[in-house]
């Protein structure tokens, strides 16, 4: 079943969605519209996804504002840490997604012994 990522919906800033997939997949989506792109970093360490999003104090319709988070979320068994993907869209949603483990191809029959 295919979902459009943008139809999801998702809880107001620092809002994250963890969408519900198949076992050994992995999507989540983050509210990310108060942050520039080079003031968010998604990195695989060992079996997590680590997202950090951070900006200097500066200032909004308030006075001054500065933001920072940090979320880490666990990868699920079947789930390729090599194969994680992030995307932002034009409207500051951070998609991050992964696939399974590719299957590996069966080993080939040992020879016959004669």
């Amino acid at each position: 079943m295919e979902k459009d990522l943008m139809t999801v919906p998702w809880c107001p800033f620092p809002g994250t969605q963890q969408v519900p997939a198949d076992p050994g997949h992995f999507s989540v989506l983050l509210d990310v519209k108060h942050f520039a792109p080079e003031e968010i970093s998604v990195k695989v360490v060992g079996g997590h996804v680590e997202v950090h999003a951070r900006h200097e104090e500066r200032p909004d319709e308030h006075g001054f504002i500065a933001r920072e988070f940090h979320r880490r979320y666990l990868l699920p068994p079947g789930v390729d840490p090599a194969a994680v993907t992030s995307a932002l869209s034009p409207e500051g949603v951070l998609s991050i997604q992964a696939t399974p483990v590719s299957p590996q191809a069966p080993l080939p029959p040992p020879p016959a012994a004669k």
